[in-house]
């Protein structure tokens, strides 16, 4: 046993643990966001301005939408009981579909068909006719210098032609007479004689 000097005295504290290394700290307390009126003024201003959008929309399409067009009368209208207005529209002028006449263009020029759905006939005085797009349908009388076809399921009937390229998909070319010189590319394209 060990005598201490003292009846009060206690012996010294142990150490305390080691100081952090530098380095390992511990992470400071995040910093509380500051409640500004800047930024409740910028929400409100935003609101305002998405709100005036919207508002200016709807002015701008029920003044668009809601106007009657200068050319009615009396008796392109029809109300019935429950005051719901009917206008009756009809379309002058567009052409409707079925037989065209032949485009005619002067000889040895090159013509160019292209569009989808197109409905056509070619008269051809050796021209070169160029094809492209989908789904065309051609005819094309007399003699062509060449008739060039891309696309995609495109159908042409020619008379007669010296060259014939076809290039795309399941594209269709038949001519009646002579020995064209053909070349073909793509997948699916017929080149016959028929």
């Amino acid at each position: 046993t060990q005598t201490w000097p003292s009846a009060n005295s206690f012996p010294p504290p142990p150490p305390g643990p080691p100081a952090p290394w530098p380095g390992y700290e511990p992470y400071p307390a995040p910093p509380q966001p500051a409640h500004n009126a800047g930024s409740t003024r910028l929400f409100l201003l935003f609101g305002g301005f998405a709100l005036a959008l919207v508002v200016g929309g709807l002015v701008t399409a029920y003044l668009t939408f809601s106007k009657p067009d200068s050319g009615d009368s009396a008796a392109d209208t029809v109300t019935d009981s429950q005051s719901t207005t009917i206008r009756q529209t009809t379309i002058n002028g567009v052409p409707l579909p079925g037989s065209v006449a032949p485009t005619q263009v002067p000889a040895g020029q090159t013509v160019i068909v292209s569009g989808i759905n197109e409905h056509r006939t070619i008269e051809c005085q050796d021209n070169t006719v160029i094809v492209s797009g989908i789904q065309n349908e051609l005819e094309i009388t007399g003699h062509c210098t060449a008739v060039t076809v891309s696309g995609v399921e495109n159908v042409i009937r020619v008379e007669a032609a010296d060259t014939i390229g076809v290039s795309g998909f399941d594209n269709r070319v038949t001519y009646r007479t002579g020995e064209p010189e053909v070349s073909k590319s793509g997948q699916s394209n017929v080149v016959e004689q028929g």
